[in-house]
């Protein structure tokens, strides 16, 4: 063992500082990015490299040119933000009104429904920025039929986990998604070659699982949420007493 200052083990401060800034729920850019030069920093990697030696400022560059289109969610912002502040969350809240027939649970498990559909034919809708929070969260918030703060709070965070369970298991079902390709190339660099259409077909029965877990914790939700508004709304000998 060499001096405690000569530790490979230093280099894992990086994850440290990682989990500790998401456990205080601290701002995700920054603390990635100080996590990852923290790490950097502790490997010797310079800031800026050289022809021999690539520096951590270099790595950055490379990493956001490679990947630039992720960003092209921030297109779609302003067009968001204009349809809301013309009425969008509101239009699609009256059009969930007239659809007496139709629970909470039933708009969560369709919304998972279809973000797996889409994942499966290699659509993306950037679902919680443009679908999610301008269409289906409204919707929800009216499927209550007597909504509050909190319950609406909580139906919203259902929209996320659908729109979250949806796309992370519906992607897998289409053949040159990201996760496919990078599984089948770790089992190539492995010496087993895979085929990903078959990797996209043993996803199913993980979808399958997936829809149906949803939608026991769905319908568990929007039972408790009516107990509470049960509980809370006066009974006719209460009205009478007023």
């Amino acid at each position: 063992m060499g001096a405690w200052w000569e530790w490979s083990a230093w280099k894992l401060l990086g994850v440290v500082v990682l989990a500790v800034g998401l456990a205080r729920r601290w701002p995700t850019g920054p603390v990635v990015l100080s996590a990852g030069l923290v790490t950097a920093g502790l490997a010797g990697m310079p800031l800026v490299g050289g022809e021999a030696r690539a520096g951590i400022l270099d790595t950055l560059g490379k990493a956001f040119v490679e990947n630039r289109v992720i960003t092209l969610y921030l297109l779609t912002l302003p067009a968001i933000g204009l349809a809301e502040r013309m009425g969008l969350q509101a239009v699609m809240a009256r059009l969930m009104g007239r659809l007496t027939s139709v629970s909470l649970a039933w708009v969560l498990i369709g919304f998972q429904a279809a973000r797996i559909a889409m994942g499966a034919l290699g659509l993306r809708l950037q679902g919680h920025v443009a679908f999610g929070r301008p269409i289906v969260a409204p919707m929800a918030g009216a499927a209550l039929r007597a909504p509050s703060p909190v319950r609406e709070a909580q139906a919203k965070a259902a929209v996320a986990a659908a729109e979250n369970y949806g796309n992370f298991f519906g992607q897998n079902l289409f053949p040159a998604s990201a996760g496919c390709l990078l599984v089948a190339g770790v089992m190539k660099g492995a010496g087993y070659p895979t085929d990903v259409v078959k990797l996209s077909l043993y996803a199913i029965p993980m979808v399958v699982i997936s829809l149906g877990l949803a939608a026991i914790q769905f319908a568990r939700l929007e039972r408790r949420l009516q107990r509470a508004s049960a509980q809370r709304e006066p009974t006719a000998g209460d009205r009478a007493d007023d």
